[in-house]
């Protein structure tokens, strides 16, 4: 009787470590060097006419990397758009897509990041308001 015993927990313990191994994959796939991300500015012009451009840092959540670009134009977001969206899968990605279209509607007209998350995609909205409001402080 001892020997049904030990195949099961030969296979409870090859099913443990293939799970660690997928989790440890999976999270560290993504991950950013070890140096500090900050936010690039790009200025052209000079005086009330001047247009920044402002990419915010790289954020990385567990299906790729959200990042957001600003155009600032007379205190205003002019522009915004994703450089950078998850796209390990078909799913993460037509949501991220979708989800960054909504959210930048709403950063537009609401000229800050202080706006809801799109249902569906919390972690990309959390991500892209994040990189988001980084590139909002560089741009001043």
């Amino acid at each position: 009787m001892a020997i049904p015993h030990f195949r099961t927990l030969l296979s409870l313990l090859g099913t443990a470590t293939a799970m660690t191994g997928l989790v440890v994959d999976k999270t560290t796939t993504h991950r950013l060097p070890a140096q500090k991300a900050s936010a690039t500015k790009t200025v052209h012009g000079a005086g009330p006419d001047a247009v920044t451009t402002v990419t915010g840092p790289p954020i990385p959540i567990a299906h790729g990397i959200v990042r957001v670009r600003i155009t600032v134009r007379a205190g205003r977001i002019t522009s915004i758009g994703a450089t950078s969206l998850p796209h390990d899968n078909p799913i993460s990605w037509a949501r991220s897509e979708a989800a960054a279209v909504i959210l930048a509607g709403e950063v537009l007209k609401a000229q800050s990041a202080h706006i809801d998350a799109v249902s569906g995609a919390t972690y990309t909205s959390r991500a892209y308001l994040s990189s988001l409001q980084a590139a909002i402080d560089a741009a001043g």
